[in-house]
């Protein structure tokens, strides 16, 4: 019997051996009593069930008689002795090298043929995207207004920019006569494009006995079927699931099915050099004005201590299966929402455009919808051709993610040029936004009493 299911692929022991378990009484090749890695107790196994019960079908095997494979095809059998997979790799645990490539699984489900890995996962077209320009008739759009500032409080945002810095003289901005100020609107437009794009790949975890949800409880479901919802609109933020009916469980490929691999300190000696005599096995000790050697303290004088990294065992867990020989292999789905932000800023006078990005303005245009209309009827051409432009840009910008929300705005942030003359100086500042923060790269004292730094 048990030679039939092998050849079945089914690759389970004898019964009363427990689950790809050793002969009774030879252990897995574990250390003795008290300096084992966190193996089971005597007689229990390794993560199998009791002798004679087998493993029972709510832990995620199939019924007698049927592979864990999809119908009528047989379990993978790519990890067995002698066929290379998970027994060829170095079983090092050095964690500067990123260990043995797990196995290739085989097509057990039709609509997952082709799945990426951990490091390259595979990215999944998205279902047919909105057609543009957007169907039926564009929203009403009202827009508001800007405001202006005065002299009065043009003075005054100066002597706050001032005073925010310790070296600049107040002289100026206490002195200063105000000559001209012209005042303008700068123009801010965002466009956010909310997405959701999906990639599949393999992923593995240990197996700790958990149940098992492989394709014989059911046909796994296509990607953009998996329902996964945003934590929140317009947050860029990724979500990982499991996806149905794709598990199925194989030996670890890391430690090659015996729960411990071989440390990288001691190389499996289980002592290493000592580092407090280097080696030697003896120490200089200077007492009462002489020198003398008297045998390492640390290590004995034997030049060599126990490695602390394994105990001296040589062995340590296997960090990818914990110790367990075995892993639930699945197919987990990445479910990326982005937020996609472009903006346009229209500025006429010489301070720097992106200054207005990050000011406080005042809102005159905002619009959410699953597709936005681009401006049409604003007053100024420039906001609404760069609208258009935006808008048509990201109806084509992300063919690989699906369109969630869009949502577009506009606001205009005051900024006011003023001239002022000082003594014998000519110049200029800006004041800009809702909060009036000032930009004044020509200030006559920016050090204290009018020094100048060479």
């Amino acid at each position: 019997m048990y030679q039939e299911q092998q050849q079945q692929g089914y690759g389970g022991p004898p019964p009363g051996q427990g689950y790809g378990g050793p002969p009774p009484g030879q252990g897995y090749g574990g250390p003795p009593p008290g300096q084992g890695y966190g193996g089971p107790p005597p007689g229990q196994g390794y993560g199998g069930p009791p002798p004679g019960q087998g493993m029972p079908p709510q832990q995620g095997f199939p019924p007698q008689g049927q592979v864990p494979g999809a119908p009528g095809q047989p379990a993978p059998t790519q990890w067995q002795a002698g066929q290379g997979g998970p027994f060829t790799p170095d079983d090092s645990d050095d964690d500067e090298r990123p260990g043995p490539a797990p196995p290739v699984p085989t097509n057990q489900f039709e609509f997952y043929s082709n799945v990426g890995n951990e490091t390259n996962p595979l990215a999944l077209p998205p279902p047919a995207p909105l057609p543009y320009p957007p169907q039926g008739e564009p929203p009403a759009m009202n827009f508001s207004q800007a405001a202006m500032i005065s002299e009065e409080q043009a003075r005054d945002a100066m002597l706050n920019f001032v005073a925010e810095h310790c070296c600049y003289g107040s002289a100026p901005a206490k002195e200063m006569v105000i000559t001209k100020i012209s005042p303008s609107a700068a123009l801010h437009y965002t466009l956010n494009t909310f997405t959701e794009g999906r990639e599949t790949f393999h992923a593995f975890e240990p197996f700790r006995g958990q149940h098992i949800d492989g394709p014989h409880y059911g046909q796994p479901p296509m990607p953009w079927q998996v329902p996964c919802e945003p934590d929140g609109m317009f947050n860029t933020h990724t979500k990982h699931l499991k996806v149905p009916h794709t598990s199925d469980i194989i030996p670890c490929f890391r430690c090659k099915h015996r729960g411990w691999v071989t440390c990288s300190r001691c190389h499996g000696s289980g002592r290493v050099r000592c580092t407090a005599c280097g080696g030697d096995g003896r120490r200089t000790v200077h007492r009462e004005g002489h020198s003398f050697q008297e045998p390492c303290h640390s290590c004995g004088g034997d030049g060599r201590r126990c490695c602390f990294h394994c105990g001296g065992d040589g062995r340590v867990t296997c960090k990818r299966c914990d110790g367990y020989r075995d892993l639930e292999r699945y197919i987990k789905l990445a479910v990326k929402f982005t937020n996609h932000v472009e903006d346009y800023i229209l500025e006429e006078t010489d301070m720097p455009d992106t200054l207005v990005r990050d000011a406080v303005g005042i809102g005159i245009f905002e619009q959410t919808m699953l597709q936005v209309w681009p401006i049409t009827g604003y007053p100024v051409p420039q906001i609404n051709i760069a609208s258009g432009q935006l808008v048509q840009k990201h109806s084509q910008a992300f063919p690989s993610e699906r369109q969630l929300q869009q949502k577009h705005n506009l606001r205009a942030v005051p900024v006011s040029e003023v001239n002022y003359t000082w003594k014998e100086v000519n110049t200029r500042f800006w004041v800009y936004g809702n909060d009036r923060q000032v930009y004044a790269p020509d200030y006559p004292q920016q050090c204290c009493w009018g020094c100048e730094i060479l």
